[in-house]
């Protein structure tokens, strides 16, 4: 008498978190696009509240790009929406990071 073999199917994620960090780093993207409108049709005169939307689109960009190296680490079959989310995460913390640099220096 043999022993019965149970199969099992193993449900893997296509791109697990790289979604997340897509999302978030495409949100950034939104809020910046956004607040440079504002700031145009405002001419500039939009007050403090927009630097803290500019500061919460950092913070969403920081950490899509941070989700995205982690997502890495995962088993998934198509890395994509990882390299998508980590590099626009990294690409608008660098856009954020130079716009507070700017403002901080005028």
């Amino acid at each position: 008498m043999s022993a019965r073999r149970r199969y099992q199917i193993e449900y893997r994620s296509r791109y697990g978190r790289g979604i997340l960090a897509t999302v978030t780093a495409v949100i950034s993207l939104i809020i910046f696009l956004t607040s440079a409108l504002i700031c145009t049709v405002t001419t500039g005169t939009a007050g403090s509240w927009i630097g803290a939307f500019g500061f919460s689109g950092f913070v969403m960009a920081f950490y899509g790009m941070t989700v995205g190296l982690q997502s890495f680490s995962e088993r998934s079959e198509s890395y994509t929406m990882s390299k998508v989310g980590t590099l626009l995460g990294g690409a608008m913390v660098a856009v954020w990071f130079i716009i507070f640099c700017v403002g901080f220096a005028m």
